[in-house]
């Protein structure tokens, strides 16, 4: 049995891109110069990425290191309270530097006591991260206790050091687009005192919902929104378009094109919906679905898009003979709304189950805006219902 196919699973690996793969970075040039330029000359505050899950915002952090800019990215993995949030901060940043030559010893030292502090509180640890470099015996005391104007002033400290030995001082805090708008909200709302310092630049990855409102605050005519006085900026990562899409799989497969059909790409890209991480995933489950082929093809992509469409469906998931209806009609499609409601009504949908059919299947995500065009997802556009 062959297995070149199993050659291609290291290249379709989900993982954000870092300057060893520049070459693999397609159509995020503008959002990464934008960043840099911003933290470049802006004198302190808070900024955000935002966009989809899966669409390349850590890619593009990784990617914003100004030079002459001291850059630091950690991760908030505890956003129980504010407390929680205060000390797991303080322990990332200590951990981060405390091998540096300027602020590595403050650094120990706020890590040490951060590992105290939890090794006495009731029923709480700070996480993996801790357990595995702490070495710390934990304890159990009566009750919880949170130092938390200490944890504070460390921080603050911790902050001042480094902004004095490295200057203009960037810290990106990633993952949290992985979480609730009202959670996101909290953890930014327990830090911005302490992240509110000259020559400190603070980027969070954040969720579309948190842009969405962002927008909508930064439009009002005369009426001032909250989010507008917590960020200077948040910058917008788009969805692709399919041929950025199918670029980013030729650029990782490069060297193995011969091995993967072009319409397999295309379908791939279409099954996207303009994310990366989709594109990757249905690529690989097909290498995997079809590892003993010598290359894969349009008819194996296929294949293993209709089979997780089947298992979706399976879990559950309905739809009504109208919307299955509308669906097939509408697979080629693309346009303006007004145009949908034109087409189900030529085939047969009275206007008000048009309009109901149509917010119905734009609700399930089935039909998606594009540019200002709905298009159906490219998830089901190649299933027959």
């Amino acid at each position: 049995m062959s297995t070149k196919l199993a050659a291609l699973v290291s290249v379709l690996a989900d993982k954000p891109l870092d300057e060893s793969k520049k070459d693999w970075l397609v159509n995020r040039e503008r959002e990464v110069n934008y960043l840099k330029n911003v933290v470049s000359h802006l004198p302190f505050g808070i900024l955000g990425v935002a966009g989809e899950t899966g669409i390349g915002k850590t890619t593009v952090l990784n990617f914003v290191r100004p030079s002459n800019v001291f850059v630091l990215m950690v991760n908030i993995s505890l956003r129980d309270t504010m407390e929680s949030i205060l000390y797991d901060l303080l322990y990332s940043i200590s951990s981060k530097l405390e091998k540096d030559k300027d602020v590595g010893n403050y650094s120990k030292e706020c890590k040490e006591w951060v590992s105290k502090e939890v090794a006495t509180l009731k029923g709480f640890s700070l996480g993996v991260t801790l357990f595995a470099n702490a070495g710390t015996k934990f304890e159990k005391s009566i009750a919880p206790r949170f130092n938390f104007f200490v944890a504070r002033e460390k921080l603050g400290n911790l902050i001042k050091k480094a902004v004095q030995s490295k200057g203009k001082f960037v810290l990106i805090i990633d993952e949290l687009d992985k979480e609730k708008k009202e959670d996101v909200l909290k953890v930014i709302d327990a830090l911005k005192a302490q992240l509110l310092s000259e020559n400190l630049i603070v980027i969070f990855s954040l969720p579309f919902a948190i842009y969405r409102e962002y927008v909508a605050d930064r439009m009002r005519w005369n009426e001032a929104g909250n989010l507008e006085n917590v960020f200077k900026d948040i910058v917008f990562l788009e969805p692709m378009k399919p041929l950025e899409v199918k670029e980013m799989l030729i650029r990782r497969l490069k060297d193995y094109l011969e091995l993967v059909d072009t319409e397999a790409l295309e379908l791939a890209s279409d099954f996207s919906d303009g994310n990366p991480r989709d594109a990757l995933w249905i690529l690989s489950k097909s290498v995997y679905d079809n590892i003993g082929e010598k290359k894969l093809e349009k008819h194996h992509v296929l294949n293993t898009i209709r089979k997780v469409v089947n298992e979706y469906f399976s879990t559950g998931f309905s739809l009504t003979e109208n919307q299955k209806k509308a669906i097939n009609l509408l697979k080629d499609f693309k346009g303006p709304r007004e145009k949908i409601l034109k087409i189900l009504q030529e085939n047969g949908f009275k206007r008000t189950t048009a309009y109901s059919v149509l917010n119905q299947l734009i609700e399930k995500r089935f039909l998606i805006i594009r540019e200002g065009n709905y298009k159906i997802s490219g998830k089901f556009k190649f299933v027959d219902f």
